[in-house]
């Protein structure tokens, strides 16, 4: 599974944790793998945990970012979205920005309607800025080849 694939998945459980603050997230983790068959690395069950446990951080900032935007107003793919990249620029240094703020970008192209990329990278390009990351390293690989090398964390597969 490619990290931009580990992305996708972290999106849908955050969107669907947007929903549904009554389970915990293992169990929208346990569910989604059960009822939809959906595979999770361990990449995108990092996301989706750190992403979780910090949102109270995470939502302050895009707030203060998203000008004369209130959190309750954004739609939910595009708050799945910027909580992700939230989450990787603050909890992630091994991710450049660049690469964080790109994928947002696609992701956001793919889950969400065109005219969200714009504000999307407007808030990102505002919660991003002045961050810098030594542990960061540009690799050679482009976003979309970078594999994502852990393990897939479903129970099935491992009986085939």
């Amino acid at each position: 599974m490619t990290r931009r694939e580990s992305r996708e998945v972290a999106i849908t459980l955050l969107f669907e944790r947007s929903f549904d603050y009554d389970r915990t997230p293992e169990q929208i983790m346990e569910d989604a793998m059960e009822e939809r068959e959906l595979k999770i690395s361990e990449f995108a069950k990092q996301l989706f945990l750190v992403a979780d446990e910090n949102l109270g951080d995470i939502n302050e900032k895009i707030e203060r970012c998203a000008e004369n935007w209130r959190i309750d107003r954004i739609d939910r793919v595009s708050l799945s979205v910027l909580r992700l990249a939230g989450c990787e620029i603050d909890y992630f240094p091994e991710i450049p920005v660049e690469i964080t703020v790109n994928e947002a970008l696609e992701l956001a192209r793919h889950f969400g309607e065109e005219d969200s990329v714009g504000f999307i990278n407007g808030v990102l390009g505002r919660y991003a800025k002045g961050v810098e990351k030594p542990l960061a390293k540009k690799k050679p690989l482009s976003a979309e080849t970078e594999e994502d090398t852990e393990e897939l964390i479903n129970p099935e597969e491992a009986g085939e």
